[in-house]
């Protein structure tokens, strides 16, 4: 019986982590996805037209994609954390059935 609460407690221990590292995971993609849009509007202005008319797009497709990004990126987190929750009551009834 020790030795399967000491894993159950191990099981969460590396659950946390993995939950920790998933969500800085997504911040990090989230944040470079961002700095890419940034790099391609600059790279594109120095390529659009005269008359501004493909600046105006190029900006509407990225407020576009950046609406996007941000909301995977809110479900990814809120997914996590739902998983992250059930994980934890599976725990918890795994160790009230041992004791």
């Amino acid at each position: 019986i020790s030795f399967l609460e000491n894993l159950a407690g191990v099981l969460k221990d590396l659950h946390s982590t993995y939950i920790v590292s998933t969500v800085m995971l997504s911040s990090e993609v989230s944040n470079h996805v961002e700095q890419l849009q940034k790099d391609i509007q600059e790279y594109v202005s120095i390529l659009t037209d005269a008359d501004g008319k493909g600046k105006e797009k190029i900006a509407e497709l990225s407020t576009s994609a950046q609406e996007k990004i941000k909301s995977w990126a809110t479900a990814m987190k809120e997914i996590i954390s739902d998983y992250h929750q059930q994980f934890r009551y599976k725990l918890q009834d795994f160790s009230d059935q041992l004791s």
